[in-house]
């Protein structure tokens, strides 16, 4: 292998790759990233067996060959280098040397035979959607998985086609850790066929992300039976799928409101950064007061005081108090937009409902806590 990359270009593919690779593990291998030199491009392929990454990125290349090297290794290298233009070439003893103005390395490599084989691709449907549609389903979901891979069913996300009251079949994302719930929605292209028992993982779920974050262009998403592909031009994720029966969230989603406040998201994303200050128990517990005029928030703490927040809002239904975890809250502001949020309820201990004005593809649930 010898060729010659813009080191931009091979920063940004090995920066790609530092999300999958596994750094603790007995299997050197899956440290790895492959590199791949073929026509005018460098191939670079890294994976941990559940998720894996393959994408291509312009280059001269001058004898084709392959080498897979430590990921974090060459990343270091990478981002080091004095001059735009960087000369990598295999040399004897799975050696990989690398030139830049007047740096040189020599990293110690493996054979690309013994780089763990990729898993093969059964993709029966696919469908299309824009990248950056793709990264708000996630945005506004991920956060929401279940962070415990001993949950059953909660340890990862749901997808399912719907269709809208006007007759359109959508793309529906759904997430929960069993106290708050996120759904996020879209029109799309093309056929939708997951099982029903199959859930995307957390991780290849935040690479995604990643990769997709300003992407204007098409993506596509093919399924297999425990598998699925995300792919737009020059790069490809495979993903093995989690097997779990995802719970019937449409339970906890409530028919009608007794309360309904409407606020101003910015003035309640800074009162609530504020009373987190405080609220640092286990729970980030916060009592909210829901009053005619207004949102009261408190939080108290034995080691540190208290702090009392007062949001001006428009309150339809009887005053009342309840308590939440401030973060799941904050959580939500992180990953939405939108100048008001509006939250409806029921009773004290019923969930609470948040939704985003002028905006019907997309809920948020979040459940109370006792402030006992």
């Amino acid at each position: 292998m010898d060729l010659y990359i813009d080191r931009e270009e091979l920063i940004r593919g090995l920066s790609r790759v530092q999300g999958i690779v596994e750094r603790r593990t007995t299997n050197l291998a899956l440290a790895h990233v492959l590199l791949s030199a073929e026509g005018n491009s460098l191939r670079l392929t890294a994976t941990d067996t559940m998720v894996s990454l393959v994408a291509d990125y312009v280059a001269r290349v001058e004898r084709p060959g392959e080498i897979s090297v430590d990921a974090q290794s060459i990343f270091q290298v990478a981002r080091s280098l004095p001059e735009s233009a960087v000369h990598l070439k295999a040399e004897a003893g799975n050696r990989l040397a690398i030139h830049s103005g007047k740096s040189e390395f020599h990293l110690v490599g493996m054979s690309a035979e013994d780089f763990p084989p990729l898993p093969s691709r059964d993709d029966r449907a696919a469908l299309g959607i824009p990248g950056t549609t793709l990264h708000r389903l996630i945005n506004e979901t991920l956060y929401a998985v279940c962070v415990d891979d001993s949950r059953y069913g909660l340890n990862g996300a749901h997808l399912e086609e719907i269709t809208s009251d006007g007759g359109e079949a959508r793309l529906r994302m759904v997430t929960t850790d069993g106290s708050r719930l996120s759904f996020s929605e879209t029109a799309y292209e093309g056929e939708f066929q997951m099982g029903r028992r199959m859930l995307l993982p957390r991780k290849a779920l935040d690479e995604v992300r990643k990769l997709c974050e300003g992407d204007v262009g098409a993506w596509e998403i093919a399924f297999g039976e425990r598998s699925a592909t995300f792919q737009t031009q020059g790069l490809t994720l495979m993903v093995r799928l989690v097997d779990g029966e995802f719970p019937d969230y449409r339970q906890v989603l409530p028919e009608a409101y007794k309360r309904r406040l409407v606020l101003n998201r910015k003035i309640f994303q800074d009162a609530l950064k504020r009373v987190a200050i405080v609220a640092s128990d286990r729970n980030h517990s916060v009592r909210f007061s829901f009053e005619e005029q207004q949102l009261v928030l408190e939080a108290q703490n034995v080691d540190l005081g208290n702090a009392k927040e007062e949001v001006e809002a428009e309150l339809e239904g009887d005053s009342f108090d309840t308590g939440f975890n401030i973060s799941y809250f904050m959580d939500i502001m992180r990953n939405t937009s939108g100048d008001e949020l509006i939250l409806e309820m029921g009773e004290p201990l019923d969930p609470c409902i948040v939704r985003i004005p002028g905006r019907d593809d997309c809920l948020f649930v979040v459940m109370p806590i006792r402030l006992d």
